[in-house]
């Protein structure tokens, strides 16, 4: 594998783009017009067409990128302590890492590559000082991994995460990793045909393969209820099907929260609160709760006191098993006070970009997080690279 320089321009990715859009769109399009390096342009499109939550239009855009090059640089400053390559597949913010929002700032370059099967690694890879794998588990990119996994260990640079845990973080395969453990609980969770989801036992969760974000997520009452629910997902091969374990509190609400494990150490990044149990933080509307957003704050400021000291040993074991650098976690509390692990994604995103003036107890505790990915990654730097 030979590494080599590359004089690569910047492109604006989504979290620069929040301090220009929408005012600045009229300059940015005069910028992507001017412009005449066809990949850095069409590059540019997408971010901003994801920006502006335009996903089909976005893709096209990239897909026309990557017909001109496949590494593209999102920050750069100008003498960075830390050059790092993030490997992503092609797809937008659920399938790989939005490395960007926690690098923002930094004083971190962050350049992209992304990898298709055609990928030759062996053609020039930017310089950099520590890789890390982005791209997610999903089964379109089983053979991207493999790829990967295959260069990973010969690698010039010392490099973050691996496929193998990444793919562990199926649904599937984490309930098959963790149902044995006795500190936490893992929903009984199984892949199954699509004509097979009628001969399954009543009441159960399901959602197609491959879905984020409670996308086509539901709770199955009766015969009815799937027959609808099979009807409306008939596109659907494949579904995950898994236990429903209650985790409303005394006050009727559902809370689910999001911890970053950065080398193995738990982070806290949000809390939701709902009234329905499938909480998204986004469909929790916290904006417009006062009374959310103090129980938030507290949950958040007394995380290492509180909630550590009663799920922290369930944490490590979750970490140790799945032994990646980084992965996200989301997870809840029974009815009876036990720690439900939902889900594990080392794609899933942590930011610090809510409103200061309605959430102004975020940015110290987002902080502490970005500071410790930062620490990582400058950890696992070796000397045999001077940055700039």
């Amino acid at each position: 594998m030979k590494l080599k320089e590359l004089a690569l321009q910047h492109v604006r990715a989504s979290r620069e783009l929040l301090n220009f859009l929408p005012e600045a769109l009229p300059s940015l399009l005069d910028d992507i017009t001017a412009e005449a390096d066809a990949g850095q342009k069409f590059m540019q499109l997408f971010f901003i067409l994801q920006s502006l939550r335009m996903d089909e239009f976005s893709l096209e855009m990239q897909a026309k990128a990557l017909q001109h090059r496949t590494v593209f640089r999102i920050l750069s400053p100008p003498r960075p302590a830390l050059r790092v390559l993030a490997l992503m597949v092609p797809g937008n913010m659920l399938d790989n890492a939005p490395l960007d929002f926690i690098l923002f700032n930094k004083n971190i370059q962050l350049d992209i590559l992304y990898v298709t099967e055609l990928t030759d690694f062996f053609e020039d890879i930017p310089e950099h000082d520590v890789a890390i794998l982005a791209l997610g588990e999903a089964s379109k990119n089983k053979p991207i991994h493999a790829l990967i996994e295959a260069h990973r260990n010969h690698w010039p640079r010392p490099f973050l995460n691996h496929s193998e845990g990444v793919m562990t973080c199926a649904r599937d395969s984490l309930y098959a990793l963790l149902k044995n453990e006795t500190s936490f609980i893992v929903p009984k969770t199984k892949r199954i045909d699509a004509l097979q989801v009628a001969s399954e036992a009543i009441p159960f969760l399901i959602r197609p393969i491959d879905t984020h974000a409670g996308e086509n997520f539901a709770k199955i009452d009766s015969t009815e209820e799937l027959a609808v629910y099979l009807e409306k997902n008939a596109a659907a091969d494949d579904f995950y099907i898994s236990e429903f374990i209650d985790c409303s509190q005394s006050d009727g609400m559902y809370r689910k929260f999001r911890i970053a494990l950065i080398d193995k150490k738990p982070y806290v990044c949000h809390l939701a609160i709902s009234d329905d149990w499938v909480v998204h933080y986004i469909a929790a509307h916290m904006e417009l709760n006062p009374h959310k957003r103090s129980e938030e704050e507290k949950f958040m400021t007394e995380f290492d006191s509180v909630f550590l000291a009663q799920y922290g040993s369930a944490l490590q074991v979750i970490a140790d098993k799945i032994n990646l650098d980084y992965v996200v976690l989301d997870g809840g509390v029974s009815c009876s006070g036990e720690f439900v692990l939902f889900e594990a994604d080392n794609g899933a995103w942590i930011h610090d970009t809510d409103s200061v003036e309605m959430y102004p107890y975020k940015k110290a505790v987002m902080a502490r997080a970005f500071s410790a990915f930062v620490e990582m990654l400058t950890s696992r730097r070796t000397d045999s690279v001077e940055a700039p």
